[in-house]
């Protein structure tokens, strides 16, 4: 259970919160008792003056230690929480009085009350300071010295149950709000849980239909987390690239087949009509049989070049050459072949080109290219190449007035065995990964390489290499 990604956000967003509660607490009883205490002791800061005050008035207005002055200071209602001594200039005992015995108490008791009720670390503290404390402080009317004053009272003042009822409803407002976070925090995680895992669920169903083969599997989350949208794409992708290499892979088995029965069919003929003593095994029959092996033997040597080339084994044995000079040799090997078909060859070649490649992987390159172009181009048709260098890259374009290629094959015409041609018509010859040969030539020498086609127009490969 604890496992489910379900659980885990929703005990994540639970912890942080508590957490998040607990520090607000400790920060607010910390910051509130503080400032709670000092408020304490300002306040009888400001009753010992207002007595000491009262003290000198009176003096004042009965011009001297009078009975009369002595009543005035006893009525004063602060004094039943305070222990007074009040002396004259002789150090003479003019007042003696003591708090009441049931201030005391109730002084305890309500401290016991705040104890009990507040169960603040931060009060408990405050409370343990309580004792009982004697301040002395002079006395003087009129810049004259008229006696002194003693003055003792318990902590820095009685605790009223107002105070009491204070800390008792923080403590409750702050309990309240961490039950409700609490719960808030709980119904949020257990929503947006649900929110994060269903997409999720979907996009684990849509992986796992794939596992199963179910290639049409699309993945649609009602979900605007980018993260998420992205997964999602990324599994839809998937699920199209694997569709497309199964169709690609039947036909690749379907075309390796047709390629090597064909040979074997015309070699199985023709030997077994030598064997029944239907053909005398004369020297064009042997030589058509010939053809049919080495026709074996260059499908296998490419599909060999093939595999070595995608398992990245390509070794350039790089020159610094004149790439002009290197594609004219192999269009002057073509102009023969060119000139039989009555196709116009042009060439706009910009020379003192040099660069490091591998002349023999190069000139295959342009070989296989103008090997399509010369394919695929009907007597009367034209084939022109282009090589220009710009800014820091050389651009080598192979274009033909040819049959052009299929919208829906152009994706495609890189692949292995690929083939538009669907009904099997090999008048055209090939097996079909000449062109797979040649990007992985373009890519080892850290080049591109891309095509543009119209049906019935013509077709242009461009070869991108930097400089």
């Amino acid at each position: 259970m604890i496992n489910k990604l379900r659980t885990r956000l929703t005990l994540l967003i639970l912890g942080g919160t508590i957490f998040s509660i607990l520090l607000v607490s400790l920060i607010t009883n910390f910051t509130l008792f503080n400032r709670f205490d000092q408020y304490r002791k300002s306040q009888q800061e400001n009753q010992l003056e207002e007595v000491i005050q009262l003290i000198t008035e009176s003096y004042r207005l009965n011009n001297g230690w009078t009975q009369n002055a002595l009543d005035n200071i006893l009525v004063s209602p602060y004094l039943n929480r305070l222990d007074l001594l009040i002396k004259d200039e002789g150090e003479n005992v003019i007042l003696n009085h003591t708090m009441g015995a049931g201030m005391m108490k109730y002084h305890n008791e309500m401290m016991g009350r705040m104890r009990r009720r507040t169960r603040s670390p931060m009060m408990d503290d405050l409370i343990n300071r309580e004792d009982y404390q004697v301040r002395s402080y002079p006395l003087s009317v009129d810049n004259q010295k008229i006696g002194s004053v003693e003055i003792g009272y318990v902590g820095p003042f009685t605790v009223s149950e107002r105070d009491v009822e204070f800390t008792r409803g923080m403590n409750k407002s702050i309990m309240y709000a961490a039950i409700i976070s609490i719960l808030v925090a709980l119904v949020l995680g257990i929503y947006s849980a649900k929110g994060f895992l269903k997409p999720i669920l979907l996009i684990t169903e849509g992986a796992n239909n794939l596992r199963w083969g179910k290639l049409d599997t699309k993945v649609e989350i009602d979900n605007q987390v980018i993260e998420l949208q992205q997964l999602s794409q990324s599994i839809n992708h998937l699920a199209t690239s694997l569709e497309e290499q199964k169709i690609l892979r039947k036909r690749l088995t379907s075309d390796i087949s047709h390629e090597l029965r064909t040979p074997l069919t015309i070699l199985q003929s023709h030997i077994e009509a030598i064997r029944d003593g239907i053909w005398e095994p004369t020297e064009e029959k042997l030589s058509i049989c010939k053809n049919e092996v080495d026709r074996l033997i260059k499908l296998v040597g490419e599909l060999q070049n093939l595999t070595d080339i995608e398992k990245h084994q390509i070794d350039l044995q790089l020159e610094n050459c004149q790439l002009s000079k290197v594609i004219d040799e192999v269009f002057d090997g073509f102009a023969y072949q060119f000139q039989q078909k009555q196709i116009m060859f042009k060439r706009e070649i910009q020379g003192d080109i040099y660069m490091n490649i591998d002349p023999d992987k190069m000139k295959q390159i342009i070989i296989n290219l103008l090997s399509n172009a010369l394919k695929f181009t009907d007597p009367e048709g034209s084939v022109s190449v282009s090589l220009k260098e710009e800014a820091d890259r050389i651009r080598l374009t192979v274009e033909d007035t040819g049959i052009g290629i299929e919208s829906e094959d152009i994706p495609y015409v890189f692949e292995r065995f690929y083939r538009g041609d669907q009904s099997r018509n090999r008048s055209t010859g090939g097996a079909g990964i000449g062109l797979t040969i040649t990007r992985s030539l373009v890519e080892a020498h850290q080049g591109t390489i891309f095509v543009e086609s119209e049906k019935k127009k013509g077709t242009k490969f461009t070869v991108i290499l930097p400089r």
